[in-house]
């Protein structure tokens, strides 16, 4: 069968009743559920449809020929007649081959979205550092994430459901929101350490370490301690008697702070020495916000691999 260019072939969802195999010429792939514009060429020699076929579901793609081009049309009876004829194992194989070339195909949906994730953020972190501004756009955000690394609309638009569900952006009438200027950069800093350093980013804190910090939050709130210049102060003995009852029993000492301090995130008021006991020190001092968005980060980190392969 010749087929000129530009002429339809099958359209997406219809009912496929038959499969291609192209002799010469090229034909093109497209889908409405990628409707950033990822197209998919089939030259000499690739087959079309077979699994579609075999499963008896919905064409995947709408197919057109880029130029002149000849191809093979295997319609389903022809070919239930000759897997008829032959021996029983053959269609168990093929079906064999149907399911795994299915699960291929989620498994690769799936590894799409995790490489195309911290290109988003880039994306939508550097708006947030070029304009000071905490919404973007929709389309905007789908046109750079297509040309930066060709991430169609539907996969950017399932990695904002993520987000969303994280509670870290929302997305209302084609704006999205990010609900805090710095979560959405320092998780792509996150992302960018473990995939250059291949290891924990120091923004990944231990369960001690998160305890000792929603201890000190903890008594921030409870206590209306006032912030100067974005910086607030607790007592050891205070942080030490909330350390007790909200970490379980654990004893607040040096050795517990020392990762914090070593970060950063806790600062004291006299020079910090490990082997000192920590009544040595007279108070903790520590960016507040900075706290908080490590302890958000800390919270949907986890969930971000999970949600990403459900």
């Amino acid at each position: 069968m010749i087929v000129a260019a530009g002429e339809y072939i099958c359209l997406e969802s219809d009912k496929a009743s038959s499969l291609y195999v192209v002799k010469s010429g090229m034909l093109v792939g497209s889908s409405k559920s990628n409707d950033c514009g990822r197209l998919i060429n089939f030259g000499p020699g690739s087959i079309i449809g077979e699994f579609s076929l075999l499963e008896s579901e919905p064409r995947e793609f709408t197919l057109r020929a880029a130029e002149e081009s000849e191809i093979l049309v295997i319609e389903q009876e022809a070919l239930q007649t000759t897997l008829k004829a032959k021996p029983a194992w053959i269609k168990a194989i093929l079906n064999f081959l149907s399911s795994r070339n299915k699960i291929a195909q989620e498994n690769q949906k799936k590894n799409n979205l995790v490489q195309a994730f911290p290109s988003l953020l880039y994306i939508f972190a550097s708006h947030i550092k070029e304009t000071g501004v905490d919404t973007i756009p929709l389309d905007t955000l789908c046109e750079k994430a297509q040309a930066l690394n060709n991430t169609p609309a539907d996969e950017v638009k399932r990695l904002l459901d993520i987000l969303q569900e994280l509670k870290l952006l929302k997305v209302q009438e084609k704006i999205v929101r990010a609900e805090s200027l710095q979560i959405i950069p320092l998780l792509y800093e996150t992302l960018k350490y473990r995939a250059i350093h291949q290891k924990i980013s120091p923004n990944i804190l231990s369960m001690t370490e998160q305890m000792v910090l929603s201890a000190f939050v903890k008594i921030i709130r409870e206590n209306n301690i006032p912030l100067q210049n974005g910086l607030c102060t607790v007592s050891t003995e205070i942080l030490k008697a909330e350390a007790k009852k909200s970490m379980h029993g654990l004893t607040l000492t040096s050795r517990t702070v020392a990762p914090l301090i070593q970060k950063n995130l806790l600062k004291t008021s006299s020079t910090f020495d490990i082997h000192s006991p920590i009544d040595n020190i007279g108070f903790f001092y520590a960016d507040f916000d900075k706290i908080m968005d490590l302890l958000e980060l800390n919270l949907v980190f986890p969930q971000l691999d999970k949600k990403l392969v459900m």
